[in-house]
Protein backbone atom coordinates (compact mmCIF):
# COMPACT_ATOMS: atom_id res chain seq x y z
CA UNK A 1 0.00 0.00 0.00
CA UNK A 2 1.61 3.61 -0.71
CA UNK A 3 2.17 5.78 2.05
CA UNK A 4 -0.18 8.52 2.09
CA UNK A 5 1.29 12.02 0.77
CA UNK A 6 1.06 14.89 3.02
CA UNK A 7 1.32 19.27 2.96
CA UNK A 8 3.55 20.58 5.09
CA UNK A 9 3.06 24.14 5.81
CA UNK A 10 4.57 26.73 7.77
CA UNK A 11 3.42 30.17 9.03
CA UNK A 12 6.39 32.52 10.53
CA UNK A 13 4.93 35.30 12.61
CA UNK A 14 7.64 37.95 13.11
CA UNK A 15 8.51 41.13 14.55
CA UNK A 16 9.82 43.40 11.82
CA UNK A 17 12.66 45.43 12.73
CA UNK A 18 14.59 48.08 10.64
CA UNK A 19 17.48 45.67 10.49
CA UNK A 20 17.63 43.49 7.68
CA UNK A 21 20.04 41.68 8.71
CA UNK A 22 18.32 41.33 12.49
CA UNK A 23 14.90 39.84 10.63
CA UNK A 24 16.77 37.60 8.49
CA UNK A 25 18.50 36.18 11.14
CA UNK A 26 15.49 35.26 13.25
CA UNK A 27 13.79 33.91 9.75
CA UNK A 28 16.78 31.22 9.78
CA UNK A 29 16.91 30.94 13.27
CA UNK A 30 13.12 29.83 12.78
CA UNK A 31 13.50 27.61 9.97
CA UNK A 32 16.62 25.77 11.44
CA UNK A 33 14.35 24.85 14.40
CA UNK A 34 12.12 23.49 11.84
CA UNK A 35 14.64 21.72 9.61
CA UNK A 36 16.33 20.21 13.58
CA UNK A 37 12.78 18.37 14.29
CA UNK A 38 13.19 16.19 10.94
CA UNK A 39 10.26 18.30 9.68
CA UNK A 40 10.73 18.92 5.76
CA UNK A 41 7.99 22.03 4.87
CA UNK A 42 6.89 22.20 1.51
CA UNK A 43 6.68 26.21 1.60
CA UNK A 44 7.30 28.93 4.86
CA UNK A 45 5.00 31.53 4.57
CA UNK A 46 6.64 34.91 5.55
CA UNK A 47 4.47 38.31 6.60
CA UNK A 48 3.03 40.98 5.16
CA UNK A 49 5.63 44.27 5.08
CA UNK A 50 8.06 41.53 7.32
CA UNK A 51 10.73 43.78 5.86
CA UNK A 52 9.19 46.93 6.44
CA UNK A 53 6.43 49.25 5.46
CA UNK A 54 6.28 52.36 3.49
CA UNK A 55 6.49 54.74 5.91
CA UNK A 56 9.51 52.92 7.84
CA UNK A 57 11.60 52.52 4.54
CA UNK A 58 11.14 56.53 4.03
CA UNK A 59 11.56 56.79 7.76
CA UNK A 60 15.02 54.67 7.59
CA UNK A 61 15.56 56.50 4.46
CA UNK A 62 16.06 53.11 2.04
CA UNK A 63 17.17 53.76 -1.25
CA UNK A 64 14.72 51.51 -3.28
CA UNK A 65 17.03 49.44 -5.96
CA UNK A 66 19.61 48.67 -3.31
CA UNK A 67 17.13 47.45 -0.50
CA UNK A 68 15.24 45.06 -3.09
CA UNK A 69 18.33 43.18 -4.18
CA UNK A 70 19.17 42.64 -0.69
CA UNK A 71 15.63 41.63 0.38
CA UNK A 72 16.20 38.89 -2.36
CA UNK A 73 19.72 38.04 -1.84
CA UNK A 74 19.41 37.15 1.68
CA UNK A 75 15.99 35.73 1.11
CA UNK A 76 17.50 33.54 -1.89
CA UNK A 77 20.35 32.54 0.72
CA UNK A 78 18.14 31.06 3.53
CA UNK A 79 15.41 28.93 0.29
CA UNK A 80 19.34 27.43 -0.71
CA UNK A 81 20.65 26.92 2.64
CA UNK A 82 17.40 24.96 3.84
CA UNK A 83 15.78 23.56 0.81
CA UNK A 84 13.11 25.22 1.47
CA UNK A 85 10.23 27.04 -0.80
CA UNK A 86 9.08 30.83 0.76
CA UNK A 87 6.32 33.27 0.10
CA UNK A 88 8.34 35.86 0.95
CA UNK A 89 6.14 38.14 2.72
CA UNK A 90 5.65 41.42 0.86
CA UNK A 91 7.12 44.85 0.24
CA UNK A 92 6.54 48.30 -2.02
CA UNK A 93 7.74 47.71 -5.19
CA UNK A 94 8.27 50.20 -7.90
CA UNK A 95 7.44 48.90 -11.11
CA UNK A 96 9.16 50.08 -14.30
CA UNK A 97 6.13 52.06 -14.99
CA UNK A 98 6.88 54.18 -11.84
CA UNK A 99 3.84 52.74 -9.77
CA UNK A 100 3.95 51.75 -6.81
CA UNK A 101 2.44 47.99 -5.59
CA UNK A 102 2.59 45.73 -2.22
CA UNK A 103 3.82 42.76 -3.85
CA UNK A 104 4.58 39.35 -2.71
CA UNK A 105 7.51 36.93 -4.22
CA UNK A 106 7.39 33.06 -4.42
CA UNK A 107 10.85 31.58 -4.12
CA UNK A 108 11.82 28.00 -5.05
CA UNK A 109 13.69 25.67 -2.67
CA UNK A 110 16.72 26.81 -5.09
CA UNK A 111 16.35 29.96 -4.04
CA UNK A 112 15.17 31.28 -7.68
CA UNK A 113 12.49 33.73 -7.59
CA UNK A 114 9.07 31.81 -9.83
CA UNK A 115 6.63 33.75 -9.02
CA UNK A 116 5.18 37.09 -7.93
CA UNK A 117 1.61 38.78 -6.90
CA UNK A 118 0.45 42.29 -6.53
CA UNK A 119 -2.20 42.63 -3.45
CA UNK A 120 -5.23 43.65 -5.24
CA UNK A 121 -7.17 45.04 -2.50
CA UNK A 122 -5.05 47.85 -0.96
CA UNK A 123 -6.00 49.23 2.77
CA UNK A 124 -7.14 52.93 2.86
CA UNK A 125 -3.84 53.70 4.09
CA UNK A 126 -2.38 52.01 1.51
CA UNK A 127 -3.57 54.06 -1.20
CA UNK A 128 -2.79 57.17 0.51
CA UNK A 129 0.92 56.11 0.32
CA UNK A 130 0.43 55.86 -3.39
CA UNK A 131 0.35 52.12 -3.48
CA UNK A 132 -2.36 51.04 -6.57
CA UNK A 133 -4.20 47.69 -6.69
CA UNK A 134 -2.97 44.58 -8.73
CA UNK A 135 -5.09 42.93 -10.96
CA UNK A 136 -3.80 39.40 -11.84
CA UNK A 137 -3.83 36.37 -9.61
CA UNK A 138 -1.70 34.01 -10.75
CA UNK A 139 -1.37 30.31 -10.01
CA UNK A 140 2.37 28.72 -9.45
CA UNK A 141 3.62 25.21 -9.44
CA UNK A 142 6.70 24.52 -8.13
CA UNK A 143 8.12 20.90 -6.52
CA UNK A 144 4.65 18.94 -7.71
CA UNK A 145 2.82 21.64 -5.78
CA UNK A 146 -0.05 24.10 -6.71
CA UNK A 147 0.44 27.66 -4.98
CA UNK A 148 -1.78 30.75 -4.68
CA UNK A 149 -0.37 34.10 -3.07
CA UNK A 150 -2.89 36.63 -1.70
CA UNK A 151 -2.16 39.24 0.54
CA UNK A 152 -4.00 40.38 3.72
CA UNK A 153 -7.11 42.41 2.20
CA UNK A 154 -7.34 40.44 -0.53
CA UNK A 155 -8.82 37.28 1.53
CA UNK A 156 -11.96 39.64 2.02
CA UNK A 157 -12.96 39.57 -1.34
CA UNK A 158 -14.73 36.15 -2.10
CA UNK A 159 -14.22 36.98 -5.81
CA UNK A 160 -10.32 36.59 -5.53
CA UNK A 161 -10.28 33.56 -3.57
CA UNK A 162 -12.80 31.90 -6.26
CA UNK A 163 -10.69 32.88 -9.15
CA UNK A 164 -7.63 30.47 -7.92
CA UNK A 165 -8.91 28.40 -4.63
CA UNK A 166 -10.10 25.41 -6.97
CA UNK A 167 -6.73 25.62 -8.87
CA UNK A 168 -4.42 24.93 -6.05
CA UNK A 169 -3.42 22.81 -3.09
CA UNK A 170 -3.26 25.68 -0.85
CA UNK A 171 -3.27 29.84 -0.64
CA UNK A 172 -0.58 31.33 1.05
CA UNK A 173 -1.52 34.96 2.70
CA UNK A 174 1.17 37.17 3.86
CA UNK A 175 -1.11 39.35 6.79
CA UNK A 176 -0.95 42.17 8.54
CA UNK A 177 -3.91 42.69 10.90
CA UNK A 178 -3.76 46.12 12.02
CA UNK A 179 -6.46 47.51 14.44
CA UNK A 180 -6.76 51.28 15.61
CA UNK A 181 -7.27 51.14 19.43
CA UNK A 182 -4.95 48.43 21.96
CA UNK A 183 -8.60 47.18 23.54
CA UNK A 184 -9.52 46.13 20.28
CA UNK A 185 -6.30 43.88 19.44
CA UNK A 186 -8.55 40.87 20.49
CA UNK A 187 -11.37 41.63 18.25
CA UNK A 188 -8.98 42.12 15.18
CA UNK A 189 -7.46 38.61 15.85
CA UNK A 190 -10.43 36.64 16.30
CA UNK A 191 -12.17 38.63 12.85
CA UNK A 192 -8.86 37.52 10.84
CA UNK A 193 -8.81 33.76 12.34
CA UNK A 194 -12.08 33.48 11.89
CA UNK A 195 -12.03 34.96 8.00
CA UNK A 196 -9.46 32.41 7.49
CA UNK A 197 -11.29 29.68 9.39
CA UNK A 198 -14.64 30.33 6.95
CA UNK A 199 -12.71 30.95 3.92
CA UNK A 200 -10.92 27.63 3.67
CA UNK A 201 -13.98 25.47 4.52
CA UNK A 202 -16.30 27.55 1.95
CA UNK A 203 -13.51 26.84 -1.21
CA UNK A 204 -11.98 23.68 0.58
CA UNK A 205 -9.01 24.55 0.07
CA UNK A 206 -5.90 24.79 3.39
CA UNK A 207 -5.00 28.61 3.86
CA UNK A 208 -1.68 29.03 5.47
CA UNK A 209 -1.70 33.25 6.91
CA UNK A 210 1.57 34.95 8.08
CA UNK A 211 0.54 37.57 10.31
CA UNK A 212 3.19 40.03 12.52
CA UNK A 213 3.13 39.44 16.22
CA UNK A 214 1.45 42.44 18.58
CA UNK A 215 3.75 45.40 18.88
CA UNK A 216 3.45 48.94 19.65
CA UNK A 217 1.45 51.42 16.89
CA UNK A 218 2.81 50.72 13.66
CA UNK A 219 1.71 54.07 11.28
CA UNK A 220 -1.22 54.79 14.36
CA UNK A 221 -2.54 51.19 14.29
CA UNK A 222 -1.63 48.26 16.09
CA UNK A 223 -1.04 44.94 14.90
CA UNK A 224 -2.77 41.65 16.35
CA UNK A 225 -0.65 38.65 15.95
CA UNK A 226 -3.07 36.66 13.98
CA UNK A 227 -0.94 33.95 12.49
CA UNK A 228 -2.88 31.08 11.67
CA UNK A 229 -3.08 27.87 9.47
CA UNK A 230 -6.67 26.12 8.58
CA UNK A 231 -7.18 22.57 7.03
CA UNK A 232 -10.97 22.48 5.75
CA UNK A 233 -10.42 18.30 5.59
CA UNK A 234 -10.13 17.93 9.28
CA UNK A 235 -12.76 15.77 10.98
CA UNK A 236 -13.39 16.95 14.65
CA UNK A 237 -14.00 14.70 17.37
CA UNK A 238 -16.17 14.25 20.53
CA UNK A 239 -15.38 17.46 22.32
CA UNK A 240 -12.67 18.98 20.49
CA UNK A 241 -11.91 22.30 20.46
CA UNK A 242 -12.30 24.60 16.74
CA UNK A 243 -8.55 26.08 17.03
CA UNK A 244 -6.60 22.68 17.34
CA UNK A 245 -5.86 20.79 13.77
CA UNK A 246 -8.69 22.60 11.88
CA UNK A 247 -7.33 25.90 12.47
CA UNK A 248 -3.97 26.21 14.00
CA UNK A 249 -3.16 29.55 16.04
CA UNK A 250 -0.04 30.90 17.14
CA UNK A 251 0.78 32.73 20.74
CA UNK A 252 0.03 35.96 19.57
CA UNK A 253 3.02 38.43 21.15
CA UNK A 254 5.94 36.39 20.35
CA UNK A 255 8.05 35.20 16.87
CA UNK A 256 7.21 31.90 16.38
CA UNK A 257 6.22 29.44 14.30
CA UNK A 258 3.16 27.01 13.08
CA UNK A 259 3.42 23.96 11.25
CA UNK A 260 0.26 22.01 9.60
CA UNK A 261 0.74 18.27 7.89
CA UNK A 262 -1.93 18.45 5.59
CA UNK A 263 -3.34 14.94 4.21
CA UNK A 264 -3.56 14.89 0.26
CA UNK A 265 -6.11 12.39 0.29
CA UNK A 266 -8.13 13.78 3.08
CA UNK A 267 -8.41 16.84 0.94
CA UNK A 268 -9.45 15.19 -2.11
CA UNK A 269 -12.14 13.66 -0.43
CA UNK A 270 -13.94 16.49 1.69
CA UNK A 271 -13.79 18.53 -1.90
CA UNK A 272 -15.22 15.44 -3.58
CA UNK A 273 -18.16 15.53 -0.54
CA UNK A 274 -18.33 19.56 -0.74
CA UNK A 275 -18.90 19.07 -4.73
CA UNK A 276 -21.19 15.77 -4.10
CA UNK A 277 -23.68 17.76 -1.96
CA UNK A 278 -23.57 20.99 -3.93
CA UNK A 279 -21.37 23.07 -2.15
CA UNK A 280 -18.72 23.63 -4.49
CA UNK A 281 -18.37 24.17 -8.26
Amino acid sequence: MASEEFITLVALQLIPSSDLSDTITVIDSLVNSIISQEIKPDCVVLPEYCFGSVPEWRLAGVKGEDYYLQVWEQVSRLCHKHRVTIVAGSMPFKTPEGRWRNRSYLFSSRGKVIGEYDKQRPFRMEKKLGLEAGNRTPTFEHNQLRIAILVCADLWDARIVNQVAREVDFLAVPTMTTVLEEQLIGYGRWAWQSLVAVRSKEFSVPIVSADQAIRSPVSGAFTCGATCIADPSHRFGDGEEPNTQALKVAQPTSRTHLISKISKKKLEDYRSYRREVGLLS
